[in-house]
Parts: C-alpha cells; structure tokens; sequence
C-alpha cells in the first residue's frame, strides 16, 4: 500500500507545486516589492527542489523545467528592472513576464509532452500531469490577463480614487488566486483518494521484477507501453484444451480465442490469489489445483505481457461465467494445428501452444498437479512464489 500511494502521489501530483514560486514572487512584488520577492520565492524554490527529489523523484526532471521558468521569471525581472517604467504600470509589468511564459508552455505543448514522456521515467504515467498541468495553467493565465486588463484599464481612467481602486483589485486578485490554490489542492487530495479505490496494475522489468504502478485504464490509453504481470492457466482434460473466445468489447485478443484463465496481477496480489480467483470468478472452480509451465514476454497493441504460464488438468465440470466469457469450447491438438494461422487464435495463445509442444505436455497429454507450483516434468526446471 505504500508503494502504491507513492505511485498516486507521483502519477497525480499537485499542479500548484510547481508553479508556487512563481506565484509567490507575484504576491511579494505585489505588496512588499521586488527585493522581498525574490528573498521569499528563491527558498520556497530550493526547497521543493528537495522534497521533489527525495519524495517524488520520478517527477523531478519535469519540476527542473519549472524551475527553470521560475528564474527566467525572476531574472527577466530583474533586468527590467533597471528600466525607467511608469509606476502604476509596475504593478502589472510582471505578471505580462508570467502570462508570456505560460502562454508559451500552452503554444508548444505537444513538443513539450513529447519531451518529457522521452526523458522521463516509464514507471509512472505522465499523461495525467500534463492534463492537469495544463488545466491549472489555463486558469492563472485567465486570472493573470484578467487582473493585468483591469490594471490598465483603471490606469486608462484616470479616476482621482486611482489609488484605492487599484488596492481593491489587487485584494480581489489574491482573494481569487488563494481561492485557486485551495481548490486544486482539495481536489488533488480527493482525486488520490478515489484512486486508491482503483484497479492498478504493477509494470514490471524483464525479468518480471515489480519496478512501478499505473492505473490499468490509463495504462492501455497512455502513450507510453508498460509492461504488467499476467497469469494464463491452460485447463486440459485427456486429449483436449480448453479455450474461451473473446468477448468483442474484450481490451485485448477481442473476438478470438484464447486460453481459458488469464488475468492481470493487481497492485499487491500474488500469483497464486490471482488465479485462484479468477479460477473461481470465471469457471466456479474451488481448491483449483495448477501447476508453473514457464514464463514469457509479449509486446501488444497497447501493453506488454510478463506472462507466467501455468497448466492444470481433469476439469470435466466447468461452469463459465457469462458474465466475463462469451463462449467456452473443447479443442483437439489438431484442430488447433489446422487453424493456427487463420486468425482466430489469439497472438499469446499461440505462443503457449508452441511452449506446450516443446515441454513435450502436448505428446502425452498427461500432467500432475498434485502441488500448485513446482518443477515441471518433461526436463524443464522452473518454480514461481
């Protein structure tokens, strides 16, 4: 559990974080000046510098690029500073430095996801930041243009009250922007407590070692191709194999058939609750009894596959759940064979028919499954705990 809230954290972190010093020196300018701005903002920006490294290190690559904004900010500032400008337009000058900067983050947008997806970790999921880096952007360089028109359009009136109108707007400017920053860290903190309540899914390196987590309905729409721990459990009966054809809304393999019992490993199941549920959801099998072929990768159309692949015998009684299965059938080694090329057959299916025939399981047909997981007979050697 604690390495999935480091997942959320990370995979759904607040906006308004990287934008803070930024947002500070706007509001220190704004009532203390240029030196206390940049006295308050520059720590603030050390610091999360910091905890991003330590705490969500994963995301620290996309939170310098922010820094990186922050002191050309600051430093566009500064320079500018030296400048003779009109001082009623001091009060706005800095914000037009912010809402330029922001407005080219939106303009160049779909280089910068690119970028960023390249460099970045494959743990996590980035497409979820960006959306909501881009929405928390939208809504200061509305705030930021609004208060900037304002400004001018006070300065254009030349009202004798100049002085406590613009002091009222700037009031309603922080009033708003403080209401803007709570907002999004409210629903940050709700947004990953509905997470948790989610299915994820770990990703895996290749050699099956759990390295990250993904939400399973942003892994198969994200960009990026992770790789997920699945169990497939070949059911024979004599002389005979088990397959389910695939419902057509089906994520993967839709419409074909595939091996009778697979499924995704979730964030913090095993192996073994994993298909002994899924045994039980799909076809009501109690004290399912499967034992380790061998294990496999295989790259989708929108995943990759770290598949351990068990088998288990003698199911005379099964009951498919219509619920998750369209159609069950018994299929010879020949019929098989006489249609492994016509398409009907799933990609993963047909690899493990080519792992059963050189385990020699498929010449004899015989298999023992008097334990869950041991050594596999026909001279192959494998355990999976």
């Amino acid at each position: 559990m604690k390495r999935l809230r480091k997942q959320i954290r990370e995979s759904f972190f607040n906006p308004v974080l990287h934008l803070l010093p930024i947002l500070l020196f706007l509001v220190m300018d704004e009532f203390f000046g240029l030196s206390v701005a940049w006295k308050v903002s520059f720590p603030v920006a050390a610091i999360l510098l910091i905890y991003i490294y330590y705490v969500c290190n994963q995301l620290f690559t996309w939170h310098v690029i922010f820094t990186l904004v922050f002191i050309a900010v600051t430093l566009t500032a500064g320079i500018l500073y030296i400048f003779p400008l009109s001082v009623q337009f001091q009060h706005v000058f800095y914000e037009v430095i912010v809402i330029v900067f922001l407005l080219t983050f939106i303009i160049f947008r779909p280089r910068i996801q690119r970028l960023i997806s390249k460099i970045s970790s494959s743990r996590i999921p980035m497409s979820n930041n960006f959306n909501e880096m881009y929405r928390v952007i939208w809504a200061f360089v509305i705030l930021l243009s609004a208060y900037v028109v304002a400004n001018i359009f006070l300065i254009l009136s030349n009202t004798q009250n100049y002085a406590l109108f613009q002091r009222f707007i700037q009031y309603v400017y922080l009033s708003i922007l403080a209401f803007l920053v709570f907002y999004e860290i409210m629903r940050v903190l709700i947004v990953r407590a509905s997470l948790i309540r989610e299915e994820w899914w770990p990703i895996v390196n290749d050699k099956g070692k759990i390295v990250g987590s993904v939400q399973n309905l942003v892994s198969l729409q994200d960009e990026k191709i992770y790789m997920h721990p699945v169990i497939r459990v070949v059911l024979i009966d004599h002389n005979l194999i088990l397959l389910q054809k695939r419902t057509m809304k089906s994520n993967v393999f839709a419409g074909l058939w595939d091996t009778a019992i697979t499924n995704h490993l979730k964030m913090g199941e095993t192996v073994d609750q994993c298909i002994e549920h899924t045994a039980h959801d799909r076809y009501g099998l109690i004290n399912f009894e499967y034992m380790y072929l061998s294990n496999y990768m295989i790259e989708l159309h929108n995943e990759k596959n770290y598949a351990f692949l068990f088998v288990s015998c003698n199911h005379q009684n099964i009951k498919p759940n219509s619920s998750y299965i369209e159609q069950v059938k018994w299929w010879t080694r020949q019929q098989i064979e006489e249609n492994i090329e016509t398409g009907i057959f799933s990609d993963s299916f047909k690899l493990e028919f080519e792992i059963m025939k050189r385990s020699g399981l498929l010449e004899s047909f015989e298999c023992n499954c008097d334990c869950r997981i041991k050594d596999i007979v026909f001279g192959q050697h494998g355990s999976m705990h």
